[in-house]
C-alpha cells in the first residue's frame, strides 16, 4: 500500500483505534489526581505499602490492627520502597499502574510487530488495532487499569515474559514469568504456559526455563514464608481455598470473554483456518508461527479470567489478561492472514489483510463510551475533603473499615480493613468440605474486643449494619451519631459502588452533626 490512496485506507482504518486510546488517556489522566478512593479497595493497598514502610511485615496473624489482602506482595512493596523518596499517596499507587499500562501497550505493539510478514502494513493495522481493543476493554472492566491495585503491573510482567519467550530470551522470560507470581498468584498459570509451549518447540531449553522460574517463584515462595512463620502461605493459597468457586460463573466467562467483541473472536477464527491451510499446503511462516503462539496464550488467558471471575467475590478485572491476549492474538491475526493469503493465492494479500483489519475497525468504531462517570468531579472532592475534616476533629481513634486511608488522611492511625475481616471470617457451608485452617487464622484478633469496649471514638461504614461476623458486637456497643449525605463523603467510580454512609458513635455518647 505504497499509493495515497492505500495509505489513506491505512490511516481510516486506524482512526477508531487511535479514537479508543485518546478515550483511555484522557480517562486516566482525568482520574490521576483524584485524592480519595477510586475503587474500595484502594486505600487498603495503601496500608500494605504503610506497613512495608514501617518496617512490619504483611503476613502476620490477622489482628483489629491489619489482615493483608489475599495476594503476593510485590506491589505494595514496591510502593513502599518508592515512597520512601516521594511519599506514599494515591497518586502514587496509580502512577505504577499508569507506567504499567503504557508499557502493556507497547509489548502489545512488539509482539505485534516483530511477526510483520513480507509487507509491514498488516502489522501495523493489527499493531493499531490490538491497542485501541486494549483501550476499549477499559470502561468494561470499570477503569481498573490505573487504580491503585495489582492488577496492571502483573499484567506487564507477565506480558514481558511471554514477550521475551517468543524472542527465545528463555531465561529472561522465565524470570518475568517467576517473578509475575509476586504480582498475582494466577503468574504461575503463564509460567506453566510457557513451558507447554517449550515443550512443543524448543524442548532443550525446558530445564534452563524450569530452574530459573521455580528458583524465583518456588524458591522465593519458600523463603518468604520461612521469613512469615508459615502465614506468607496461608494468605496467598490456603484462605484462598476456603472460599466458594462458582461453576456458573466459571462456565459463562467463557462466552464473556468471546463474545465482548465478536469482531476480535472471529478474526482470530479466520486468521486459524487460513494459517491451517497455508501450513498443510506450504509451510508455517514466522507470522503464522507468531499467531498460533498468541492464541495460545490467548486460551490460557481465558482459562485464568474464568478461573478468577468464578471465585467468591471476584470482579470483571479477572479477564483483563484474556481480552489483552486476545487482543494481541487479532492484532497477529491480520498480519498472519494476509500473509497466508499471498502465499496461497498471490495478490489476495491485500484485500485479505483489509478485511481483518477492517472488521476489527467496525468494532472499535461502535464501542461508544463517555468517560464522564468514571471520573471524579469537583463536588466528589469537596465531599472527601469534608469527610476527612470531620474525621480530623474527632478526639480518639476511628476506624473505617471500608476506607482505612481516609483515617491516615485525617492523621490518624489505620484499622484492618473490611476485605481482610471477610476473607478471614468467611467460613464454607460443611458440605463443601473445605479443608479446615488453624483457628488462629479464622478469627480477627482484638476486633471484637474493641468494638465492645468502645476504643474506637468513631466508625465509620459504607452501609448502615454490618453482619455481625464482620464486626461482632457493633449494635450492642455502638449507635447511630450521624448520617453522611452524599455531599459529604467521596464516591467510588470503579468496582463496587460504595461511599460512606453512616457515622457510628459509642453508646451513651454524643457527636455533633
Amino acid at each position: 500500500m505504497r499509493t495515497r490512496l492505500g495509505q489513506l485506507a491505512l490511516v481510516l482504518l486506524a482512526l477508531p483505534a487511535v479514537w479508543q486510546i485518546t478515550l483511555l488517556l484522557v480517562t486516566v489522566a482525568r482520574r490521576f489526581l483524584y485524592p480519595y478512593d477510586l475503587e474500595w479497595m484502594e486505600g487498603g493497598l495503601l496500608t500494605h505499602a504503610l506497613r512495608y514502610m514501617s518496617g512490619r511485615d504483611l503476613y502476620t496473624p490477622p489482628t483489629v490492627d491489619f489482615v493483608p489482602y489475599l495476594y503476593t506482595p510485590l506491589y505494595p512493596a514496591l510502593l513502599a520502597g518508592v515512597g520512601k523518596l516521594v511519599g506514599l499517596s494515591y497518586q502514587l499507587g496509580r502512577g505504577v499502574s499508569i507506567v504499567s499500562m503504557l508499557a502493556v501497550m507497547a509489548l502489545a505493539a512488539t509482539a505485534i510487530l516483530r511477526e510483520r510478514g513480507a509487507t509491514r502494513w498488516p502489522a501495523l493495522l493489527g499493531a493499531s488495532a490490538s491497542i485501541g481493543l486494549f483501550a476499549a476493554t477499559y470502561p468494561w472492566v470499570e477503569g481498573w487499569y490505573d487504580l491503585v491495585r495489582a492488577d496492571t503491573l502483573f499484567l506487564a510482567v507477565a506480558l514481558g515474559g511471554l514477550v521475551a519467550l517468543r524472542a527465545r530470551r528463555v531465561a529472561l522470560a522465565a524470570a518475568l514469568l517467576g517473578l509475575s507470581f509476586f504480582v498475582k498468584q494466577t503468574g504461575v498459570l503463564f509460567v506453566l504456559a510457557g513451558a507447554a509451549v517449550l515443550v512443543a518447540t524448543a524442548w532443550r531449553q525446558l530445564p534452563l526455563y524450569t530452574l530459573v522460574a521455580g528458583a524465583i517463584g518456588g524458591g522465593g515462595s519458600f523463603v518468604y514464608n520461612r521469613l512469615s512463620g508459615g502465614w506468607f502461605w496461608t494468605y496467598v493459597f490456603s484462605i484462598h481455598q476456603q472460599h466458594d468457586t462458582n461453576g456458573d460463573r466459571f462456565w459463562k466467562s467463557f462466552g464473556n470473554i468471546l463474545f465482548h467483541f465478536p469482531a476480535m473472536t472471529s478474526v482470530i477464527a479466520a486468521g486459524l483456518a487460513l494459517v491451517a491451510v497455508a501450513t498443510i499446503r506450504r509451510r508455517l511462516s514466522r507470522p503464522s508461527a507468531g499467531f498460533l503462539y498468541w492464541t495460545w496464550m490467548f486460551a490460557c488467558g481465558c482459562l485464568v479470567g474464568a478461573l478468577g471471575w468464578a471465585t467468591q467475590w471476584a470482579h470483571f478485572n479477572s479477564y483483563i489478561p484474556a481480552m489483552t491476549l486476545g487482543a494481541i492474538a487479532a492484532g497477529c491475526a491480520v498480519a498472519a492472514g494476509a500473509e497466508a493469503a499471498g502465499e496461497l493465492f498471490g495478490a489476495a494479500r491485500v484485500p485479505v489483510g483489509v478485511a481483518l483489519a477492517a472488521a476489527l475497525a467496525a468494532q472499535l468504531a461502535t464501542q461508544h463510551w463517555s468517560p464522564k462517570k468514571l471520573i471524579p468531579t469537583a463536588a466528589d472532592r469537596q465531599a472527601g475533603d469534608r469527610l476527612v475534616e470531620r474525621l480530623r476533629v474527632i478526639d480518639g481513634e476511628v476506624l473505617m473499615p471500608y476506607h482505612p486511608w481516609y483515617a491516615v488522611l485525617a492523621g490518624k492511625q489505620p484499622f484492618v480493613h473490611r476485605m481482610g475481616i471477610l476473607d478471614v471470617t468467611y467460613a464454607s457451608p460443611p458440605s463443601a468440605n473445605k479443608r479446615s485452617l488453624p483457628a488462629q487464622a479464622r478469627h480477627v484478633k482484638g476486633l471484637g474486643e474493641a468494638i465492645s469496649a468502645r476504643r474506637f471514638a468513631a466508625i465509620v461504614l459504607d452501609k448502615d449494619a454490618a453482619q455481625t461476623f464482620e464486626l461482632p458486637g457493633l449494635g450492642e456497643a455502638y449507635q447511630l451519631g450521624a448520617r453522611l449525605s452524599p455531599g459529604e463523603s467521596p464516591r467510588s467510580f470503579s468496582g463496587a459502588p460504595t461511599a460512606p454512609r453512616v457515622l457510628l458513635v459509642p453508646r451513651q455518647s454524643r457527636v455533633s452533626r
